[in-house]
């Protein structure tokens, strides 16, 4: 299956880099999907705006939030 080329840290904007360092810090590692969608900044934002807002909802307490990320992985045949 082709797979597209995400944005390098090296190449990101100044937007994108906080984003990549902000993941490091919290997960060790940037995302797999972070590079991909930091070709369209604009698409990222949304998607971390979507997560974010996820989040203060409420409706997912914290202690399922992980047990929630490995089902959607294992559904998608992702590492977690």
């Amino acid at each position: 299956m082709a797979r597209i080329k995400g944005v390098t840290k090296e190449e990101a904007s100044a937007d994108v880099w906080a984003v990549f360092e902000a993941q490091e810090k919290q997960y060790g590692a940037v995302l797999n999907t972070a590079p991909v969608y930091a070709l369209r900044p604009t698409i990222q934002q949304g998607v971390r705006a979507l997560a974010d807002g996820i989040q203060a909802s409420g409706l997912i307490e914290a202690e399922l939030k992980h047990l929630l990320c490995m089902k959607d992985a294992s559904i998608n045949g992702c590492p977690y």
